[in-house]
């Protein structure tokens, strides 16, 4: 539905939002389900509109026309299993690669360097460098990701792994400046606070009493 929102506009407020969002959930319901559920069905009682199935199989037409018919969108995150599975064959840190190279092509989403290279490359050098960080998997080097797959080259992966690098090099020097800022920050305060205080009042000197005439 975003998809076909981000190349054809439609108006928010009445039938043609609605026709879209049940026919995305008809051509969902083709991808997923084995037994699919009839057109009248996936419609809701208390919707504004109900429409013909003749009118949705028309709209489903026109979404398939406008994604030139693919229907999956290939994102990093589909190789990124596959390649843990590669680079860990006993899945002893199989757990920490995923997450770790999902919060990596998370962080590369924001960067514009990262739009040059194809979802695979991205998987491939994200689970390099979750490798990396390991201790028993720290010998791995774009090279031998390339055998991964399909599709994989080497200048790409290469070129992908050293951005992927820089970026959580980055990230760990941002971090690390920021830490250092904080402790430099709290010693001044607390030196400010110590030269602060008061200091004790000084002693009285006890006078002696005036001498007695007599």
């Amino acid at each position: 539905m975003d998809r076909f929102l981000s190349l054809h506009r439609l108006p928010e407020d009445g039938w043609a939002m609605q026709l879209l969002a049940v026919t995305c959930l008809s051509l969902a319901a083709k991808m997923e389900e084995t037994l699919v559920p009839s057109l009248l069905d996936l419609q809701i009682e208390s919707t504004r509109y109900i429409f013909e199935p003749r009118t949705i199989l028309r709209m489903e037409l026109l979404v398939l026309t406008a994604l030139n018919w693919r229907l999956r969108s290939v994102t990093p995150f589909t190789f990124i299993d596959f390649f843990a599975c590669k680079v860990d064959p006993r899945g002893r840190h199989m757990r920490y690669l995923i997450a770790r190279a999902t919060q990596m092509i998370l962080a590369a989403i924001h960067d514009i360097e990262f739009l040059d290279h194809c979802p695979s490359s991205m998987a491939a050098a994200a689970v390099l460098c979750a490798a990396g960080e390991t201790q028993s998997l720290t010998l791995l080097n774009p090279r031998l990701a390339v055998n991964w797959c399909i599709g994989l080259a080497e200048e790409g992966v290469s070129s992908c792994y050293q951005l992927m690098q820089q970026l959580v090099g980055g990230k760990r020097a941002a971090t690390a400046a920021a830490a250092a800022v904080n402790l430099c920050s709290n010693e001044v305060l607390s030196c400010d606070s110590s030269s602060c205080t008061t200091p004790p009042p000084p002693k009285r000197r006890k006078r002696s009493p005036p001498p007695v005439i007599t």
